[in-house]
């Protein structure tokens, strides 16, 4: 299957479009849970979406990818993210915390907001945090010894990329679920839906 390849630069998203996407799902009959599926897992975690851009809006949504000798996920595609523990706050200071663990951001992240949540395979129900990220020069540490990379990939085209649907099996529930093929592996999965929701969102918004 032919791989997306994505421009090394598009148009910015303006932030008062992004907090327009974010605000919208808050009014929908299901503001906090948008996967059918149930958590068995009392646990919760949460992730980072980070989206990088200037003054002139988001630019770029920021995504990490797991070793391919990873014992958990190799080579998958997600955002950082991790289980809630004992000393963070809330579901916020969880991402912030991931984030800093998984690819050494700690500084210059500004909370935009939550949007619905996930059900990752392990059943685990996630709430994806967004944050807008205006470094200059964005760089990464991989702290995560489990850490192949870290991607960014442009907002516009991503808009309009080639996106499939999966149908996938999971405890007998049918699911479908958006899957975007790029050079590194697969975009698929709790991530990809996650993604694709928030950027229909984004899309139809004015």
């Amino acid at each position: 299957m032919t791989s997306w390849r994505p421009p090394d630069d598009a148009p910015p998203i303006p932030w008062p479009r992004i907090a327009e996407s974010l605000r919208r799902p808050q009014l929908g009959p299901n503001p906090h849970k948008l996967s059918a599926r149930f958590p068995e897992d009392p646990r919760r975690a949460a992730v980072g979406v980070i989206l990088w851009g200037d003054a002139a809006g988001a630019r770029k949504i920021v995504l990490a990818q797991r070793g391919f000798g990873a014992p958990h996920h190799p080579g998958e595609i997600a955002f950082p993210g991790g289980m809630v523990e004992p000393r963070d706050r809330d579901l916020p200071a969880t991402a912030r915390r991931e984030v800093a663990e998984e690819i050494g951001l700690t500084e210059g992240l500004w909370e935009l907001g939550c949007f619905p949540d996930g059900v990752a395979k392990a059943r685990v129900r996630f709430t994806p945090v967004f944050f807008r990220w205006e470094q200059p020069e964005p760089r990464f540490q991989r702290l995560d010894r489990e850490l192949e990379q870290v991607l960014m990939l442009p907002l516009v085209p991503l808009l309009k990329a080639p996106w499939t649907i999966e149908r996938l099996e999971r405890h007998g529930l049918a699911i479908d679920v958006p899957r975007l093929e790029l050079p590194q592996a697969p975009l698929w999965g709790a991530t990809a839906f996650i993604l694709k929701a928030w950027l229909d969102v984004l899309d139809a918004c004015p």
